[in-house]
C-alpha cells in the first residue's frame, strides 16, 4: 500500500472496521475539522490506495466502514452497483430520446 498522507491517516482513524459501527460522512468532518468535501475526496483517496472503505448509503443506517468480509464489501457495494444500473437507463434513455420530435410525441 502507498504510503498514507496524515489527513489519510487521520480519516482512516475514525471510519470503524466492520458494517455494524458505520460513521456519518459529516462526523467524520465534525472530528476532524475538515468539510464533507474534503471527507469524500480523502475516503476516495483511501480507495485508490487499497482500502475497502464501503458505504451503506440508504435506511435509517447509512455510512461509511471498512470492510471485514466479502459479505460486508457486498453490502457496501450493493448501492453502487444500483446507481450503476440506474445511471445506465438514464444515459440510454437520453441516448434514445428524439432530438427533433421529443416535443410532439408529448
Amino acid at each position: 500500500m502507498d504510503q498514507l498522507t496524515t489527513l489519510e491517516s487521520d480519516v482512516l482513524d475514525v471510519i470503524p472496521s466492520g458494517s455494524e459501527h458505520k460513521i456519518a460522512i459529516r462526523d467524520v468532518g465534525q472530528l476532524l475539522g475538515i468539510d464533507e468535501r474534503t471527507v469524500y475526496d480523502v475516503i476516495n483517496s483511501l480507495r485508490k490506495k487499497g482500502v475497502p472503505v464501503c458505504a451503506k448509503r440508504s435506511g435509517d443506517d447509512r455510512g461509511y466502514f471498512i470492510a471485514e468480509t466479502e459479505e460486508e464489501r457486498r453490502e457496501g457495494l450493493a448501492a453502487y452497483k444500483s446507481q450503476v444500473k440506474d445511471m445506465t437507463q438514464l444515459i440510454d434513455q437520453i441516448e434514445s430520446a428524439d432530438l427533433e420530435g421529443w416535443r410532439a410525441s408529448l
